[in-house]
Parts: structure tokens; C-alpha cells; sequence
């Protein structure tokens, strides 16, 4: 017998066997990635991960039972977290009821004093008194929104309505700060992409002259447009301006608020959305530096964001974009 054929056939067989063990291993890791992927997308998901049938001394058997301590330990991180938002909740209450109640003492108490006969000091000091209380009743109140917001107890709200409706009432509300110093308010808006939209280009639905649909919360995004409308009433010069522009993009709505006031430094526009951050040449007037940085969340939770162009002396534009989706 020619032992070269012999060579040859066992040589063809072996290799024909290990072709087959390559193949079976490929299918095997093939297989136990595919498990694995989808037990982690059940881990990801907050599901309990499919038991794959193989024993506890093998790998694919260890990794199953590793992923459900994992998800074990998730779930009891989840119902911990849950309970503590509980606790917050009933917290952010409790000191929000406890702080209203002697404030709204105090206002009660400063209205029967004003209405006494009292001399021009003792009237001056109970004005002056009012105004703490207002100012005190605004922190309380901004602090309170801002731990509801960052502890997730206020959830958003989003659904179709008219943004110029939303914008109106932050609007009717800054009214009054701003005819006290003659500053003049106007609103714009603007559909850059309906020609295009005509076109064939663009898909989004025609808006009714006058207005635009956005899916938004109504509440919130007032409260966020009400703060940069304040904060640019609060550093414009008397006699100045304030305009609102609603302009809608493919993409995004953009909510402008342009002011003629002070500006802001390039090196400050990143702080200015930070909490309790007030720059060093307004210490000595109203606020707490909550303001900008609520609007910043606000816009967040939304799946939006904020941003500023400023210089020195020329004012700022403050943009809140929300998406149109």
C-alpha cells in the first residue's frame, strides 16, 4: 500500500473534521452572542433574562446566572429609588405647605398694618418689610420648582397645542415689570420653510396664520419663557426693549428673547445656566440665580435645549429650541 495515499486520506480527514469543528464553533458563538445579546437587552429593558437550558458549570450557564443577580440588584435599586422619590415628594411638600402657610401670616398681618394711621417711618418700614416678604416668597417658591424638576416629582406633560398661546400668557405676566420701566414688548412669528414646505422639500403640516402648534408642555414652557422674559426685563435699561421671536425650522421651534440690556462677557454664558450663579456686577439686585438655570432643565426634559449670543452693551438673545417631533 503507498503509504502517501494513506498520508493523503487521513490527512483529508482530519481536515475535513476540523472543518467541521470550526464550523460547529462558529455556530455556537454565533448562538451564544445572539443569547447574550438578547438577555442584556432584557437586563437593559428592566426584563428578567430567558434561562438558555445549560448547565450552571458552563459559560454561557455562568453568565445567565450572573445577569440575573444583575437584574435583582437592579430591581431592588429601582424600587430603593422609587421609595426615595416618595420621601422627596412628600418632603418637597411638607416644606413647600409649611413655608407657604406663615408667609401668607406675614402678608395678611403687613395688609392690617397698612391700613392703620401710621407715621411716614413706621410706612416706610412696613413697605420695606412687604418687599422682603415678596422676595422671600419668590425664593421659597423658586427653590421648591427646581428641587421638583431635579427629583423627577413633576413629570412633563407634552401634547399639541398652540405655542403663541403658551408664549401670550408668559407674556401677560411680565406686562407689569415692564411698564414700570417703560420697556416696550413684542412678539414675532415666523415660518422661514414654508416656501420650501411648498416646494415638495419639507413634510411638516401648514400652520394657521397667527399660530403654530408645537408639542410642548404648556405649563412649563411658560414658566421657561416667563424667565428669560424677567430676566430680560430686570437688566434693560429703562426705555429699552424686549422682543420675542417664535420661528419655526424643520427641526426645531427657536423661542428668542432678544433684550437691549447690559450683555453678558463670552467667558460668562456658560455659567449664567448654573445654579445660583449671578454675575459679580448684579449682587445688589433682585433674584437668586435659579431663573436661567430652570429654563435650562425645562428645555431638557423636553428634549430641547438653550443657548445665548451676547456681547457687552448689546444686549442679549437668549434661544430656547424645542424639537417638532
Amino acid at each position: 500500500m503507498d503509504w502517501s495515499v494513506i498520508t493523503s486520506v487521513f490527512a483529508a480527514a482530519a481536515a475535513a473534521a476540523m472543518a467541521w469543528k470550526m464550523r460547529r464553533l462558529k455556530k455556537d458563538i454565533y448562538e451564544f452572542a445572539d443569547s447574550l445579546e438578547e438577555n442584556l437587552d432584557a437586563v437593559i429593558q428592566g426584563k428578567e433574562p430567558e434561562n438558555t437550558g445549560d448547565t450552571a458549570d458552563s459559560l454561557s450557564g455562568k453568565l445567565n446566572e450572573k445577569l440575573h443577580r444583575v437584574n435583582h440588584i437592579l430591581e431592588q435599586k429601582e424600587q430603593e429609588a422609587a421609595m426615595n422619590r416618595e420621601t422627596m415628594k412628600e418632603l418637597i411638600s411638607d416644606i413647600s405647605h409649611q413655608t407657604k402657610t406663615p408667609i401668607a401670616n406675614q402678608k395678611i398681618y403687613l395688609e392690617i398694618l397698612k391700613s392703620r394711621d401710621l407715621s411716614a417711618d413706621i410706612r416706610g418700614f412696613v413697605d420695606r418689610l412687604e418687599h422682603q416678604t415678596d422676595k422671600l416668597e419668590f425664593l421659597f417658591d423658586s427653590m421648591v420648582k427646581m428641587s421638583r424638576l431635579e427629583t423627577g416629582v413633576i413629570q412633563i406633560q407634552k401634547e399639541n397645542s398652540d405655542l403663541v398661546e403658551t408664549i401670550g400668557r408668559a407674556v401677560a405676566a411680565i406686562v407689569p415689570s415692564a411698564e414700570a420701566k417703560g420697556i416696550r414688548l413684542s412678539v414675532e412669528v415666523s415660518h422661514p420653510w414654508e416656501m420650501e414646505k411648498r416646494k415638495g422639500t419639507h413634510s411638516l403640516p401648514e400652520q394657521p396664520a397667527g399660530r403654530l402648534f408645537l408639542c410642548h408642555d404648556r405649563k412649563w414652557t411658560e414658566e421657561a419663557v416667563y424667565n428669560l422674559l424677567d430676566n430680560g426685563v430686570k437688566y434693560t435699561q429703562r426705555g429699552g426693549s424686549v422682543t420675542i421671536r417664535l420661528i419655526r425650522r424643520e427641526i426645531f421651534t427657536e423661542i428668542h428673547v432678544r433684550d437691549t440690556g447690559k450683555g453678558i462677557a463670552v467667558e460668562r454664558q456658560a455659567q449664567i445656566f448654573t445654579r445660583f450663579y449671578r454675575e459679580p456686577e448684579v449682587h445688589d439686585r433682585e433674584g437668586v440665580g435659579i431663573g436661567l438655570y430652570l429654563t435650562r432643565k425645562i428645555a431638557e426634559l423636553q428634549s430641547g435645549y438653550v443657548e445665548v449670543k451676547s456681547e457687552p452693551g448689546e444686549g442679549a438673545d437668549f434661544c430656547i429650541y424645542l424639537p417638532n417631533g
